[in-house]
């Protein structure tokens, strides 16, 4: 299968594509013309450390525990594609992860410690990045749905929602406004940058004391 034909900034993919299997390698290589051609990106996620943010080892975990099936060198080439994808995203970027997902081990408490102190170096080097921690025991709120992410390119803007099993890029003025919706109430429970800052700093240096301490 050929991927489809980069397209141009500013226009609008299909209103809705949504596939499954192997053929949501189809939907990656959208999402890639997309992130390349988009002025902002804006990601919600509630379990896990988002994709572009991802350090190495963690990425691989966090793709081997969801595709089992995977060979292991396709989940290494994956892994690095993920982490490559930071340096490569020109837009002005931000992101608003569930605390929980900082004290979740995946790959272990040394491979999480490793990823709080990427999620740092990164915020540091990339400047139009923004990481914002949604604070754990907060009311319920439209994020409990799931995680997204939106782009928006020369005014224009699509929503990609990702499970299990398939991958979804849609256009449809509902669908965004909707996602719109749930990141503006996103935004006003979340942290402040320099909050969120902290408490990865502080978790990181909790972490590196027990594991110091571990027998």
């Amino acid at each position: 299968m050929q991927a489809p034909a980069r397209r141009p900034r500013g226009r609008a993919v299909d209103h809705r594509l949504g596939v499954a299997g192997r053929d949501a390698r189809r939907a990656h290589r959208l999402l890639a013309a997309i992130e390349s051609a988009a002025d902002t990106v804006q990601g919600w996620q509630p379990l896990l450390i988002p994709g572009a943010l991802q350090s190495y080892a963690y990425a691989c975990e966090a793709i081997r525990s969801t595709s089992p099936a995977l060979p292991l060198e396709t989940v290494g080439e994956r892994a690095d594609v993920r982490r490559r994808r930071i340096d490569q995203l020109g837009a002005a970027a931000e992101f608003i992860v569930d605390e929980g997902a900082l004290y979740r081990p995946v790959g272990g408490y040394a491979a999480l410690v490793d990823q709080l102190e990427h999620l740092l170096a990164v915020e540091a080097l990339q400047p139009r990045l923004t990481l914002r921690i949604l604070p754990q025991g907060i009311e319920a709120h439209p994020g409990l749905a799931g995680p997204f992410t939106l782009y928006r390119a020369a005014g224009q803007r699509a929503a990609f929602v990702e499970s299990l099993t398939s991958s979804e890029i849609t256009t449809r003025p509902d669908d965004v406004a909707a996602y719109a919706s749930a990141w503006e109430r996103l935004e006003g429970l979340a942290l402040s940058p320099r909050e969120s800052l902290d408490l990865i700093d502080a978790t990181r240096g909790t972490l590196c004391r027990r594991l110091k301490t571990s027998p």
